[in-house]
């Protein structure tokens, strides 16, 4: 059978963005196998080169844990678009460009004359997405956003957390990496009415809005007189770790005497603080703490396997190394191995879906500058004096 293109192998994207939404849209269409150019300040780089953790806990621009994962597949070139010489550059990629991905403050691209109202008259069919906090308009357009910030303001932390302490937040980058997938979605959408219509169009992302839509069973309850409250907790402790035994949930009744049964203590079938879902739930500190001294005694995934066996919604906290090893993920070829020319081999996660007849590009993420004389030179047409003469004034 031959070999199939990539739906996005005739695709070019400019990737301006930073921090984690936005290279994270623009890593998954590269995975679709859109040719992604990586715009990088010259000198220092996109930040995240500076985040660690870092390869073999040693700082550099090609070191960067966060940056290589979210950069795969990119190609990389340098140019401060700061600089009117860089403006125009820029201008002149995007001419011959399909999309164009960046997470600048609402303006600052507007003021350098590389907003969407700009580059449009330059190439009608242009896919604009642009990633920020809050949104292009409104109150909070011009306000600082962070990943807590994301979480709070968007209603996620409200949920999270005991109900007699400060709401938590989730570890890592929930909000970000989520507002990346919204981005591309949105763009994704974008390109199809492209195909249909034969224009592009301005995309306008917010974390709030995306934080807000992943909360927004909570708006609607609250409508009709349901006020979203933070519960406690149904993890008990295992011998390795957490597990969330599922009791608590509507199982069968005869699968409650098969639990019983299985913990040793036949009688709790029923008693009747147990013996229906209602009552379960009334009286779920007991019944946790009951469950508690039997899973104390058992490894977290025997307790997993041998519970979603009689069909209760099992599930235990997975560690990295149980990711790792996890036979669900490994069977389904999740983990990809990478080689980096300046951090050897990784292994990287895999992809959020798998399409039947179509594989993901998995390839490496760019050097700093790495791709300078192809997209200068051989694309854009600068001799090699024309681009030492821009690397000496610092454009590129």
């Amino acid at each position: 059978m031959p070999v199939q293109p990539l739906p996005l192998s005739d695709i070019r994207v400019l990737d301006l963005s930073e921090d984690v939404a936005g290279p994270f849209c623009t890593k998954l269409l590269a995975g679709l196998g859109a040719e992604v150019i990586k715009i990088e300040t010259p000198g220092t780089g996109d930040p995240s080169r500076r985040t660690g953790p870092f390869i073999a806990e040693t700082p550099g621009a090609e070191q960067s844990a966060l940056f290589l994962y979210l950069n795969t597949g990119k190609k990389g070139i340098t140019l401060d678009r700061r600089q009117p010489t860089g403006a125009a550059i820029l201008q002149r990629l995007a001419q011959d460009c399909d999309i164009l991905v960046e997470s600048a403050p609402p303006g600052d691209m507007d003021r350098l004359g590389l907003g969407y109202a700009a580059l449009e008259p330059l190439n009608p069919q242009l896919i604009y997405t642009a990633i920020t906090p809050f949104g292009q308009t409104g109150p909070y357009r011009d306000y600082q956003g962070s990943e807590l910030v994301a979480q709070a303001i968007g209603g996620m932390m409200h949920v999270i957390g005991l109900p007699d302490r400060e709401p938590l937040k989730i570890g890592g980058h929930a909000a970000t990496y989520t507002t990346g997938m919204s981005a591309f979605s949105a763009t994704m959408l974008a390109l199809h009415v492209r195909d249909a219509q034969g224009h592009g169009q301005y995309v306008d992302v917010s974390a709030m809005e995306t934080m807000a839509v992943g909360q927004i069973h909570a708006s609607i309850q609250h409508q009709f007189g349901h006020v979203p409250k933070r519960r406690h907790s149904t993890l008990v402790r295992a011998q390795d770790g957490w597990v969330h035994p599922g009791l608590d949930r509507g199982i069968a009744e005869d699968t409650w005497a098969r639990v019983c049964d299985l913990m040793g203590q036949p009688e709790l079938a029923d008693d009747p603080r147990f013996n229906t879902r209602d009552a379960r739930r009334e009286n779920q500190a007991e019944l946790t703490a009951i469950i508690g001294a039997w899973t104390a005694a058992h490894p977290k995934e025997e307790i997993y396997h041998t519970l979603q066996g009689l069909r209760t919604v099992a599930g235990y906290v997975a560690t990295i190394e149980d990711l790792r090893s996890s036979a669900q993920l490994n069977e389904r070829d999740f983990f990809q191995t990478i080689a980096h020319p300046s951090t050897g081999e990784g292994v990287y996660p895999g992809t959020l879906f798998t399409l039947q007849d179509t594989p993901w590009q998995h390839g490496r993420a760019p050097l700093l500058g790495e791709h300078n004389t192809e997209i200068y030179g051989e694309r854009l047409g600068y001799c090699r004096a024309a681009r030492e003469q821009l690397y000496g004034a610092g454009i590129i």
